[in-house]
């Protein structure tokens, strides 16, 4: 599956090492803005940073541009920051599911009819097909509540998602 991305979900998957599990079977598509804001943690030698760069200059993340209209005109009706508006733009044109934790993203995403998944969802989805145990999901999740934004109450539901 193809995938767009923003900026949270690569740092935050990134630094709970599941980025390159994610990649394993799905394509992975980010706009510019996207890719200057995570490799700019290089200055402050953000590992995640590292990792995005070297999995573009494998080819195993693609960049793509957004056209300038359409960014201005999401930007503009839903108060997103560069990278969000920038990478529902491209969901919007190439019709592929978008990752974010951003709410006001998550929110404009379904308001244009956008599906969109978060990190917490990327945890369970490879949890489900088997790609990680249950004891990297569970760790995983510990690792987004640290890192993340999280309530504690959908940590406890995603955990609740696991356990069962």
């Amino acid at each position: 599956m193809t995938l767009i991305a923003d900026a949270s979900p690569l740092i935050l998957l990134g630094k709970i090492s599941l980025l390159t599990k994610l990649l394993e079977k799905n394509k992975l598509i980010i706009p510019e803005k996207v890719y200057l804001e995570v490799i700019k943690g290089k200055e402050k030698g953000f590992l995640d940073a590292f990792l995005v760069e070297r999995l573009v200059k494998e080819g195993k993340i693609k960049i793509e541009k957004v056209d300038k209209k359409i960014y201005e005109k999401i930007w503009k009706l839903f108060g997103l920051w560069a990278g969000e508006a920038e990478a529902l733009g491209l969901a919007l044109k190439t019709k592929c599911p978008l990752i974010t934790d951003d709410k006001k993203c998550l929110n404009a995403s379904k308001a244009t009819n956008i599906k969109v998944i978060t990190s917490l969802d990327v945890v369970i989805s490879l949890f489900k097909k088997k790609q990680i145990d249950k004891n990297k999901a569970l760790k995983a999740l510990r690792m987004l509540e640290e890192y993340g934004w999280y309530k504690n109450d959908i940590i406890k539901f995603y955990r609740g998602k696991i356990k069962k």
